[in-house]
């Protein structure tokens, strides 16, 4: 439970650094949203445990995971509430960070 509270705190203060311009903000964030993945999906998100990594996905699928989660379509355990509570600009950020370390980006 206390893994659950670092990750939501970690990002709601990512959620709410301001911004000039909403989309270009949140492709500089990037990297700081992915951060607070790390909690559950491991450093650099490579779980290591039974919770799925994300670092082999590319931004195609990070994106679809994300939003099947925000619409409910995907059941998790806190994806569902955690997805609510980033748009469409912050998902498509940590996509392009996460699959560009690794040179997925389609």
């Amino acid at each position: 439970m206390h893994l659950l509270y670092v990750m939501l705190v970690w990002l709601s203060a990512g959620l709410l650094l301001p911004s000039a311009e909403a989309a270009d903000s949140a492709a500089r964030r990037g990297p700081a949203l992915i951060n607070a993945c790390a909690a559950c999906h491991g450093t650099d998100g490579r779980s290591q445990g039974a919770i799925p990594a994300i670092d082999n996905l590319s931004a195609e699928d990070f994106i679809a995971a994300l939003k099947a989660f925000r619409a409910d379509a995907r059941q998790g355990t806190v994806m569902n509430r955690i997805a609510k509570g980033v748009d469409d600009a912050e998902i498509s950020a940590m996509a392009a960070y996460i699959a560009g370390r690794r040179g997925l980006n389609r």
